[in-house]
């Protein structure tokens, strides 16, 4: 695969050297394919795609379940020099469609039944061209090659699409040195090497799944697939852990925290690396999972996908009390954090301020949304990237979270911090789970606590009193409501947007 893979600070880790390596590069239920299978793999699809006029400046709209193949795809798409776009190919189709239609793909590339929903009526099909991917390779001979009329800057590697909390989505552009940077550093930070077998759980639009494959491929370690149909059952999920022998898991603390509630990980012991980012771990949950799997060190990860991980904390040991709080810790050792006030001044220690984000890894912007790029740059310091959350440094130098931008809300006259009344409501026996969203109504707002019992649900009247013992009068929810399980985004995370329209 001559010309690319030595320039491309992306894939040069992966295939320079394994051009004859019999070590399993990717395994997804029963398929495993080898370093040197990849390759050649990538270098077949590479030439079809470019065939077809994918090349720098190309973006490439990768609708495909997790598998094999699609890795495959991801890294074609990237030996062209082109851009991959990810999306979840399960998704209300309206919001796919918006999607496409605003990153204006040269190429979509889909399964049978996608590719068909795709091109009904008057759908992205006929505005773009689409190919097929099947059992028997990808169908291209209905694709014409064509110049990209719309190109995107250079050397742009990716645009991740996320929602964020107003559940309106933004592309958030990655190039290749944006995604080497974060490789590079958590390569060393947590000595992935060869002997490694990494779990990919999250889906390959999340930004946590550029931590499995690059982190794991660039290592020549073997990287496990995991799918959405195995991550319903915590018992298969083990099952797989055990057979595939895991040493590294990374995931939203939701996926661990559910695995958990079923014992699903207790003793696991091939793991010796837990990683854990995208929402707050609540602690009580985080205390039974170490009680439980002891033995891997655990990895508490902050950053916005617009910066992957740029601060990490190491714990020691569980957390001594529930209601504790665990640090998102130190800057990764190739980024610069500043804690500003309103006007981008530094905060001295102890004192809250924004956390904004300086290097390598800090995004391109948003795709097609220079307006709000400039909005989240930082005035006075170029290139930095200011993440709307908020912290203060211990005397030890940890940062502590304390809120995000839009989680700080007012109601009634009163500023109430919506992660405090969820970490005070998740220190209750009887609450595995719990969210906090404001509703507006005409006198002034009011506050909705939705709750995942960890046994059988309580009465408001003890939650109120429970969080009356712990917080202002401010703080206390206006509704309680149990759900059997909370709603969650293609990512995993909590889905807000659903909770406000229940409310």
């Amino acid at each position: 695969m001559t010309g690319w893979s030595e320039s491309s600070p992306l894939l040069g880790p992966i295939f320079d050297g394994s051009a004859g390596s019999t070590a399993v590069a990717l395994r997804c239920g029963n398929e495993t394919i080898t370093y040197a299978e990849l390759r050649r793999a990538v270098e077949a699809l590479r030439e079809k795609l470019a065939g077809v006029g994918i090349g720098p400046g190309s973006r490439v709209a990768v609708v495909l379940p997790k598998s094999i193949a699609a890795v495959e795809m991801i890294v074609a798409v990237l030996a062209t020099g082109a851009a991959y776009v990810p999306f979840h190919p399960r998704q209300p189709v309206a919001r796919l469609h918006a999607m496409l239609a605003d990153v204006d793909p040269a190429l979509v590339i889909a399964e049978p039944d996608v590719a068909r929903i795709l091109q009904a009526g008057e759908g992205i099909g006929h505005v773009h061209p689409i190919a097929v991917l099947g059992r028997g390779g990808i169908d291209l001979s209905g694709i014409t090659r064509r110049r990209d009329n719309s190109p995107g800057p250079a050397e742009l590697a990716a645009i991740l699409y996320t929602s964020g909390s107003t559940g309106e989505p933004k592309g958030i552009m990655l190039g290749g040195g944006n995604v080497a940077s974060f490789v590079g550093w958590a390569t060393r930070a947590f000595e992935i090497g060869g002997a490694d077998r990494l779990a990919s759980i999250a889906p390959f639009h999340f930004d946590l799944s550029l931590f499995d494959l690059f982190c794991g491929l660039s290592r020549h370690a073997s990287v496990h697939l995991l799918t959405e149909t195995d991550m319903v059952f915590p018992g298969r999920v083990r099952t797989w852990l055990d057979a595939e022998r895991i040493s590294v898991w990374y995931s939203v603390p939701t996926m661990l925290a559910q695995l958990q509630q079923r014992r699903a990980l207790k003793d696991a012991a091939s793991l010796r690396l837990v990683l854990f980012a995208g929402e707050v771990f609540p602690v009580p949950v985080l205390r039974r999972l170490m009680a439980d799997l002891s033995r891997p060190e655990y990895v508490n990860c902050y950053g916005p996908t617009e910066t992957n991980v740029c601060t990490y904390h190491r714990l020691s040991g569980p957390p001594e009390a529930d209601d504790a709080e665990v640090p998102i810790g130190v800057p990764c050792e190739h980024l610069d954090i500043t804690l500003c006030d309103a006007e981008m001044r530094e905060v001295a220690a102890g004192e809250t301020g924004e956390i904004c984000v300086s290097g390598p890894a800090v995004m391109r912007g948003y795709w097609r949304r220079q307006t709000l790029t400039d909005a989240t740059l930082a005035a006075g310091r170029a290139g930095t990237y200011r993440t709307g959350d908020f912290g203060w440094r211990r005397d030890d130098a940890a940062i502590m979270f304390a809120g995000r931008r839009d989680h700080q809300v007012k109601l009634r006259g009163h500023r109430v911090e919506l992660l405090a009344l969820e970490a005070a409501l998740n220190a209750h026996p009887a609450v595995h789970e719990t969210a906090a969203v404001p509703l507006a109504d005409e006198a002034g707002g009011r506050l909705a606590a939705f709750l995942v019992p960890a046994r059988a649900p309580v009465s408001d009247a003890e939650l109120r009193s429970f969080v009356a013992e712990r917080l202002p009068a401010s703080y206390l929810p206006d509704r309680f409501c149990w759900l059997p399980k909370m709603p969650r985004t293609t990512n995993g995370k909590c889905d807000r947007v659903m909770l406000r329209s229940l409310g």
